[in-house]
């Protein structure tokens, strides 16, 4: 088996219903007016009504398995990113809460790993990494499993606000979901090439600071692109897909004119439907992209996603 790293499963969940951004506006769970965030792209979310985190990032692991066709005993490594501790298995769960278990030290990761029948893979909990979660799970992932030889690796990641909690984030409209994928060394397809990440701890309290963040965003973006394209020793015409987080359209407008990509085209269409779902949207996108038959074999993809906090992160993907 080589050390390639390749994703053979794509599967996510979104909590229910629908909401849309005017009804949000109405129950107070906004920070903008609607038509401002409608400007954006953003016509509706998905929040939880009843779900937990967990329920959620289990329907998504299973069916990510399922597609892979990997036999769960041969799972070597799973990474869970979200909500962890109590907060994982109650309905409406915090996003992003932190890693204090409560006095039962029930987590998420193990319980997974039991649920599933992963009985040969260990367990790591990733956090303080933002929406970015999942393509950091996934580079430690790719690198545990070229280092110790794991063939298998199943990231998974959960993300619910509070049921009363604001839907924005700077101008961003938020859903609850869960995303997972399974990794395989050897495998051909969606194959991961580079990833790069640059962490400006300066944006550690980024409410504060939000006006600087946005300065910093569209140059930092740039430069990790590019930095990304050099690892994987691409050329920037060679990119033919960008794979993004559904943050403002507006702002995906703004950076690929910025960025050295000429014959890429960006896929914004869950914007709209879904809304940011914090560390999952990439991977939601590529799954959507490649059911709607958009993406060939070959083709070069770059997934980029910003976490507050503050990170900038990259993967280049060959399909």
């Amino acid at each position: 088996m080589t050390d390639a790293v390749g994703i053979t499963g794509i599967a996510y969940a979104f909590a229910g219903p629908r909401t849309t951004v005017r009804e949000l506006a109405a129950a107070g769970r906004l920070e903008s007016a609607p038509e401002l965030l409608e400007g954006f792209g953003f016509e509706g979310v998905h929040v939880a009504a009843g779900e937990t985190p967990y329920a959620l990032a289990l329907d998504a692991a299973g069916r990510a398995l399922s597609e892979s066709g990997a036999d769960p005993e041969e799972v070597g490594l799973l990474i869970h990113g979200g909500a962890t501790g109590d907060a994982a298995f109650a309905a409406g769960g915090v996003a992003g809460a932190g890693c204090e278990s409560g006095p039962s030290f029930r987590y998420p990761s193990t319980r997974l790993q039991h649920d599933l029948g992963l009985g040969g893979a260990w367990t790591l909990g990733l956090d303080q990494v933002a929406c970015t979660n999942l393509l950091a799970g996934i580079r430690v992932a790719a690198g545990l499993m070229r280092a110790e030889g794991i063939d298998r690796a199943l990231c998974v990641t959960s993300e619910f606000f509070g049921p009363e909690a604001l839907r924005e984030r700077i101008y961003n409209c938020v859903s609850d979901a869960a995303c997972a994928v399974v990794l395989e060394r050897g495998a051909s397809a969606c194959r991961l090439v580079a990833a790069v990440q640059v962490t400006k701890g300066y944006y550690w309290d980024a409410e504060s600071v939000k006006e600087e963040v946005v300065a910093s965003y569209f140059p930092t973006a740039r430069h990790v692109v590019d930095r990304t394209l050099e690892r994987a020793g691409w050329s920037p015409e060679s990119v033919r897909w960008v794979i993004p987080h559904n943050v403002s359209a507006r702002s995906w407008t703004i950076l690929m004119g910025l960025l050295n990509l000429p014959a890429a085209t960006v896929w914004t269409d869950n914007i709209a439907r879904r809304g940011h779902t914090l560390s999952g949207d990439n991977l939601i996108n590529l799954r959507d992209a490649l059911d709607a038959g958009l993406i060939r074999p070959g083709d070069r993809l770059l997934l980029f996603s910003y976490g507050y906090g503050a990170h900038w992160t990259a993967l280049a993907v060959e399909a």
